[in-house]
């Protein structure tokens, strides 16, 4: 009786031990199956996500290279413009200096020659570009003016400021022991260093530029002058 008894107990463990197992592989298929189901879905859901990626990168990529196209452009009209108000300049040189070249280089030099620069740069543009154009003629005509102001200037200096020296001083000093010299070199009267520095500036624009162009320089001492002013420079 006993061993029937321990084997309907096994039995019953047994059972439910195996329902315990079915309802864990039911639970399992269960959670799979959910599995399965999610599994399907984020692939649905990135397939989708995959064709719109390439539906937005379809429509992008020409959008990209019509705003590259566009900054090319935009960089070539930038150019353009630059290149058109820098030749543009050159048609208002005339005007921007006619008044202050009319005026003269007294008491403004350097504005002046500033001017002159703009001036020869003008006539340098339309001569490689343009040789036939009237504001050749134009800027062409106020550089000889200009250049004439300048020798006018150039021989008012040296006129006003410069003072012969006497040929008895002149032996004087050269007799004299050289102790004495140096107290001697006081009497002498030199050009006054602002004036010098005017005189050198012209006399050296005038040999670089005022002979090349044709001189109106009347006598050739004023020429000799120049020389000797703008040697001035470089001692």
């Amino acid at each position: 009786m006993i061993p029937t008894e321990e084997a309907s107990a096994r039995r019953r463990e047994i059972e439910e031990k195996l329902k315990q197992e079915e309802e864990t592989l039911s639970f399992i298929r269960e959670s799979l199956e959910k599995s399965d189901q999610l599994t399907k879905n984020m692939v649905s859901i990135l397939s989708s996500f995959e064709s719109r990626l390439m539906k937005l990168e379809n429509s992008i990529i020409p959008v990209h290279k019509q705003t590259e196209n566009l900054q090319r452009l935009q960089e070539n009209v930038e150019k353009t413009l630059f290149c058109l108000d820098h030749v543009i300049s050159y048609y208002h040189v005339a005007k921007d200096t006619e008044k202050i070249i009319k005026e003269g280089p007294t008491g403004r030099l350097e504005e002046y020659l500033a001017c002159m620069a703009k001036i020869q740069k003008a006539v340098e543009y339309f001569q490689d570009n343009n040789p036939d154009s009237p504001e050749l003629n134009t800027v062409k005509l106020l550089f000889e003016k200009g250049k004439e102001s300048l020798e006018s200037e150039f021989r008012s200096l040296m006129t006003r400021h410069s003072k012969p020296v006497p040929p008895v001083l002149i032996l004087d000093l050269i007799s004299y022991d050289e102790e004495m010299e140096t107290q001697e070199d006081a009497t002498l009267e030199h050009l006054p260093e602002s004036v010098l520095q005017d005189i050198i500036r012209i006399s050296g624009w005038l040999v670089e530029y005022g002979r090349n162009q044709g001189p109106n320089l009347s006598q050739t001492e004023d020429w000799e002058w120049v020389g000797v002013a703008s040697r001035q420079s470089f001692t």
